[in-house]
């Protein structure tokens, strides 16, 4: 079964036509990276794979659940689909530990559980202490290892990456990377969306989107990237 799988997506919004008849599939323990010039549909891809968005004609399915039969999106995102906005989206008045906590604690979870489940994914990443700090206080990087902490917590089998590596320099953006490829191996699957070719050789597959069309696609994994 695979993990996302977008069935010929169209997604208009008024006369733009964001995305045209893309098919796309992605399976547990696949990196697929998305490129292609600004403008050109990315985000939009990305957030239809992950149900934030709905298409205008066409099918995604998560885990093989088409999405257009989902009551509530948002518990299925909870529940399968991790996040890394490129904006990162940290609720400034809660600590690293509570921002990866939440989405735990929306499911129901009680409040201690949620945490030990968030101390241990912020260990994973080498984070953990940061548990106690607030956003405005941690660096481009950490606040980049919380979100991705935010996404994986709860074992979710699709992360799906918006630019993950924005703003930051070179070593760090291969750290996280590193983390997302170490995930991916894990079994999971990650759809990283990212204008860097270093950072797109991490990826098994890469697809190239133009004017809201696929263009190519291509094996790209190096070792060499690593």
């Amino acid at each position: 079964m695979t993990a996302v799988s977008l069935r010929d997506v169209t997604r208009t919004h008024g006369q733009v036509h964001a995305l045209g008849g893309v098919s796309l599939e992605v399976a547990p323990g696949e990196l697929v990276a998305v490129m292609g010039p600004s403008g050109s549909g990315k985000s939009t891809l990305l957030n239809l794979a992950g149900g934030l968005d709905r298409p205008t004609s066409g099918s995604v399915l998560i885990e093989g659940t088409d999405l257009s039969g989902v009551k509530d999106l948002a518990a299925l995102r909870r529940r399968s689909v991790g996040y890394v906005f490129q904006d990162l989206n940290l609720i400034p008045s809660l600590t690293a530990a509570e921002n990866v906590m939440l989405p735990r604690e929306l499911d129901g979870v009680r409040a201690r559980a949620a945490r030990e489940q968030a101390l241990l994914v912020l260990a994973e990443l080498a984070a953990d202490q940061l548990a106690d700090r607030f956003p405005e206080e941690l660096s481009g990087g950490q606040r980049q290892r919380v979100a991705i902490a935010r996404a994986l917590v709860g074992e979710r089998r699709l992360l799906l990456a918006d630019e993950p590596t924005g703003a930051l320099d070179t070593a760090t953006g291969d750290e996280i990377l590193q983390l997302l490829r170490a995930r991916c191996d894990d079994g999971a699957a990650v759809l990283l969306v990212t204008h860097e070719p270093r950072y797109a050789a991490w990826a098994d597959r890469v697809v190239y989107l133009r004017d809201g069309r696929l263009a190519e696609a291509g094996s790209v994994r190096m070792e060499s990237a690593r």
